[in-house]
């Protein structure tokens, strides 16, 4: 075999055996997966969906009882039937194919600006973008961030390795691509509505290169209808399923809009860190390296973001400054004769993804693919604002190695190995015709429901979603179902929430049996500074 192939070959091994192998070993190493979301929605969503509980429980996950379970239906069988520590490494696996997608677009890029060196230093950015704070701590993990980055990286990539075609080929090749490439970016979105961000970054991005303004707006109509048939396709059942049971495919968000009688007319979102001011808009960035807690429940620090924000201004400030003086041309915008640069598509990409994320979300998992992209953005930048390439290269890289050793992972909750995934030893039930449980407090506890015999129900009379004090559809029906109920009842709640719990279940018309309660600690929970109560509850005349 030739030197050349030889080197390819070990390159491809790397990129696509080794890496995933290595991710799946650190998520083994990090610890058991036991975040807040898990053990919330992530494993009774498929669950519910897969076993008709719809209609039989009520508001276990809290608000997240109402996400699209599709993705984590093949988590609910690996968690059901596999051994813990392969469940993690099969995720992490899963995970590790971003860095192979990095590789390639960062291959691309460097190739067509004819970089030397480039297979060296397209590992070296590749790296670089699965080493993020974001992506390390969810290896293992079902926050699927680092998942449906997938779809979003092979699109770009799509699109990089295919603009010959898009600017050579007929039609018929140029739609097919274009289609192809909003499809995978609606897939990811219809999985997970905080994808959408990429979906507006590209669409936008388009009318960033060199090509006449009917070419562009027609690449990013045609891509923006590949996005709905993605969405569709993963999404697409769920928002009609949401209109069906409540007139609002996105309940309960936005049910202001909509007012479905089964939630309050609020919005729902989760408004916690989104700015509110002009220069929190742009002091916002900084969040990622020196006030993680104002855009994440959990700290962390990462300088890819903030670093790809200052020398972005810095190379706006040099690009102004060239075209004032006429050493660099206007994009001309005219017929296409040579295949433009991909550069103004990538950064506008970023730019738009990223205002995007901060005007709707602005949670630090969701910027997940700005994260893994952020390197080949820095070494990027680095050559517009240095003409002298070694110099650039070695400051590059001493700048991209400085954020990737100063990185400091978030923690969402790790806990010890066992022979099963939560280690829980459930309560004593006695025997009844299709107990009753109630469930108080806001902490995830959802997660137990599947342990427990098929015929109990579990109705959460207090979360998130619905305070007792403001009855909604939900609270009416739940109240019907607990006065309807003959056989035994109990509740279900942390011990620190006793209070809450006592309060709720008046609300509800019930009240503890005195020397009723057992308490319990599954593994899962051994983070968690109280104990988990269940009690025997009984009606109370009115």
């Amino acid at each position: 075999m030739p030197p050349s192939k030889r080197s390819h070959f070990f390159l491809s091994a790397l990129a696509w055996i080794g890496m995933p192998a290595l991710c799946g070993t650190l998520a083994i190493l990090l610890g058991q997966d036991a975040n807040w979301d898990l053990r919330n929605y992530h494993y009774y969503n498929p669950y519910a969906f897969l076993t008709g509980r719809w209609d039989f429980d009520a508001l276990v996950g809290q608000i997240a009882t109402f996400y699209n379970p599709l993705l984590y239906i093949p988590y609910y069988y690996a968690v059901t039937y596999l051994p813990p520590k392969l469940t993690a490494f099969l995720i992490g696996s899963i995970q590790g194919l971003n860095f192979p997608l990095l590789l390639g677009i960062a291959s691309h890029i460097l190739h067509r600006n004819r970089e030397s060196d480039t297979a060296i230093i397209a590992c070296f950015l590749a790296f670089a973008g699965i080493a993020g704070a974001g992506n390390i701590s969810e290896l293992g993990t079902m926050f699927s961030d680092n998942l449906l980055s997938l779809p979003v990286l092979l699109s770009l990539l799509l699109l990089l390795q295919c603009i010959d075609r898009l600017v050579n080929g007929t039609w018929t090749e140029r739609m097919s691509i274009l289609l192809a490439a909003g499809s995978l970016v609606g897939v990811s979105a219809g999985f997970k509505q905080t994808s959408a961000v990429y979906a507006v970054g590209m669409c936008i991005a388009f009318f960033a290169v060199d090509m006449p303004f009917v070419v562009r707006f027609v690449f990013a109509f045609v891509f923006g209808i590949g996005v709905l048939i993605g969405m569709a396709a993963t999404g697409g059942f769920w928002l009609y399923e949401m209109w069906r049971r409540f007139g609002n495919p996105l309940f309960p968000y936005f049910n202001h809009v909509f007012h479905s009688p089964m939630a309050q007319a609020g919005d729902y979102r989760d408004v916690r860190f989104l700015p509110q001011t002009v220069g929190e808009y742009l002091m916002k960035v900084f969040c990622f390296a020196v006030e993680p807690r104002e855009i994440s429940e959990v700290s962390f620090r990462d300088w890819r973001i903030p670093s790809l924000y200052l020398l972005g201004l810095a190379a706006t400030v040099r690009w102004m400054s060239m075209r004032l003086s006429g050493e660099i041309r206007k994009p001309s915008f005219g017929p296409l004769t040579e295949t433009p640069s991909m550069e103004p598509f990538f950064f506008t990409f970023l730019v738009f993804s990223y205002l995007a994320w901060l005007k709707m979300f602005c949670i630090f998992r969701y910027a997940m693919v700005i994260e893994m992209l952020a390197p080949l953005g820095i070494w990027l930048l680095f050559r517009k604002l240095d003409d002298v390439v070694g110099r650039r290269r070695i400051i590059a890289m001493i700048c991209i190695g400085a954020v990737v050793v100063s990185t400091v992972p978030a923690d969402w909750g790790r806990v010890r190995w066992g022979e099963d995934y939560f280690g829980a030893e459930l309560p004593h039930i006695e025997d009844s015709n299709q107990p009753l449980v109630v469930m108080t407090g806001t902490d995830p506890l959802s997660y137990l429901i599947p342990l427990f015999p098929p015929q109990i129900r579990f109705l959460r009379i207090q979360s998130y979603f619905n305070l007792y004090t403001e009855p909604t559809g939900y609270d009416r029906w739940m109240a019907e179902r607990i006065a309807e109920h003959e056989g035994a009842i109990y509740v279900l709640y942390r011990s620190s929430d006793r209070q809450a719990t006592l309060d709720a279940l008046k609300a509800f018309g019930l009240e503890m049996e005195r020397g009723g309660c057992t308490w319990f600690k599954p593994r899962m929970e051994e983070n968690q500074g109280a104990a988990l109560m269940f009690c025997k509850v009984v009606k109370v005349e009115r």
